[in-house]
């Protein structure tokens, strides 16, 4: 018998409250198991806190690291739903991954075990389907069942704002934190008397008050405040004692959470004690809409989100000035300038103090002059087959056409078997009609849906679109934004405006 070395995953998702999915409750269940048959555990494996549908969890990186330098070649867990909730990726690791690595996989409670020779029913790609399917279920259930509580006026998130806190009697209840609580009323107080929100960020920073991150025992590089920190604080609704419903949006899947547009917001009102009258949290809201300034068409520069300072590693503010000068000769009308400096100068000086500048227009010229020449010598042509098989990769639309085709060919092959049946009289004249017919008609219908597919995807990009882009790029011509995030990783301005590109190839 083969010495296998065998790995266990133990994962647990912050919802499941279930005692018998506990960490020491799998642990236990897969050990028991390995000692009677004898497998040697020689690594533990534990992701907890963490949801079965993420692709990328930490012990289950590195499980797999560990698989691919043949560190373990036994995977044993308490069921297929630790290892993932994700159908897909159910049948990648038990029908690509395990077996091109020479992976012994056990799923226990749902008597699964490739054995040596990696043979794995399709029950196991059900069994993805389902596991999947409850985790939607329960993401709907916790949805319901948190807007339901909102709209009873319960307070249901982690954080509390800045000047409150949880009622240790009733933990759907906010009331006034008052170690903090005359922080908010100074922010409010200072901005009715004309102070900014950078100089009240200064004056929070000056007489040394923690920031509301800080104060709630979060780790911080820098304890200072910063100007949208004050902003957030004085937009509140909750400081007039109403919820806020519907402000962010949770995928209980995927774990993340975004914003919501204002506009979609819900306000409850006289949920909880407030911190600052109604009409003097309005009169705020007038003066913030004041000064307020929106343009009427958003410029979208050619190098967006790719400057960083070289000193502190932040990213680039990108900023504007009127020019009055040239070479010491007054302009008759000023010009506007655009220009990149760290922001950091701004908001942080402790971290960064060095405040590099570089003129958009310089850096947009080295950036494309540098572009052009590594272009020049890429060879397109040996890399442009990989782009496509990357595409048709990830493409939905190619991956089913490819399934059909693959399904398509099965039949073919068993429309063979059963002429050969027939000709070895294996079966009469009546049952070959009957089943010929029968996998004529689903040849048929896959052909059917292959060609919906080719239809459906001509409005999409094809390959013969993807062939011009990436030969575009040879070119360097009519580059965008989005181009430009494609091929570089990031540009360093050091100093002297020394500028360091950093390429995705």
């Amino acid at each position: 018998m083969k010495e296998y070395k065998a790995g266990i995953y133990l994962r647990l998702s912050k919802e499941d409250d279930n005692p018998n999915n506990s960490i020491s409750a799998q642990r236990d269940i897969i050990l028991n198991y390995a000692r009677k048959n004898n497998f040697n555990v020689v690594k533990e494996y534990i992701d907890n806190g963490w949801s079965g549908i993420l692709d990328s969890r930490p012990a289950l990186n590195e499980m797999i690291f560990d698989i691919l330098k043949s560190k373990i070649d036994m995977l044993i867990v308490k069921d297929l739903s630790r290892l993932t909730r994700d159908k897909n990726k159910t049948g990648y690791y038990t029908e690509v991954f395990f077996p091109d690595n020479d992976v012994r996989f056990i799923a226990i409670n749902d008597f699964i075990d490739s054995g040596e020779r990696y043979e794995i029913d399709d029950t196991i790609m059900l069994k993805g389907i389902i596991n999947q399917s409850y985790l939607k279920d329960v993401s709907k259930k916790i949805k319901s069942v948190i807007k339901s509580k909102k709209e009873e006026g319960k307070f249901v998130q982690h954080c509390t704002p800045y000047g409150y806190k949880k009622d240790e009697q009733d933990k759907y209840k906010l009331i006034i934190d008052n170690n903090v609580v005359d922080n908010v009323r100074l922010i409010f107080k200072m901005y009715l008397e004309g102070y900014s929100q950078g100089q009240i960020a200064k004056e929070l920073t000056k007489r040394k008050i923690d920031t509301p991150k800080k104060y709630k025992g979060q780790k911080v590089k820098v304890n200072e405040w910063r100007n949208d920190t004050v902003g957030r604080i004085l937009k509140d609704p909750s400081y007039i004692g109403a919820l806020v419903l519907n402000k962010f949006e949770t995928d209980y899947i995927t774990k993340k959470t975004k914003k919501t547009p204002r506009k979609d917001w819900i306000i409850k009102e006289d949920t909880h004690e407030a911190i600052i009258d109604k009409e003097t949290f309005y009169k705020v809201q007038e003066m913030l809409k004041s000064k307020y300034y929106k343009p009427k068409q958003e410029y979208k520069y050619l190098l967006k989100d790719l400057v960083f300072c070289k000193e502190c590693g932040s990213r680039m503010q990108y900023k504007s000035r009127a020019r009055t000068k040239i070479h010491n000769k007054r302009l008759a009308n000023p010009q506007k300038c655009w220009y990149y400096k760290c922001r950091m100068v701004y908001r942080f000086p402790s971290i960064c103090d060095k405040g590099y500048t570089i003129s958009e227009k310089v850096l947009n010229n080295i950036v494309t002059s540098t572009l052009n020449k590594k272009l020049s010598v890429f060879n397109f042509e040996e890399k442009l087959e990989k782009v496509i098989a990357e595409y048709k990769k990830n493409n939905d639309n190619y991956k089913m056409q490819l399934k059909l085709q693959n399904q398509k060919l099965k039949l073919e092959n068993d429309i063979r078997i059963l002429y050969n049946k027939k000709l070895e009289q294996n079966i009469n004249i009546e049952e070959f009609k009957n089943q010929y017919a029968t996998l004529k008609s689903k040849e048929k219908e896959i052909e059917n849906k292959i060609e919906e597919l080719k239809e459906e995807n001509k409005d999409k990009i094809s390959i013969e679109k993807l062939v011009s882009i990436v030969k575009e790029f040879k070119t360097a011509e009519n580059f965008d934004n989005n181009i430009m995030k494609q091929l570089i990783n990031r540009i360093e301005i050091g100093e002297d405006k020394t500028v360091s590109i950093i390429f995705n190839f």
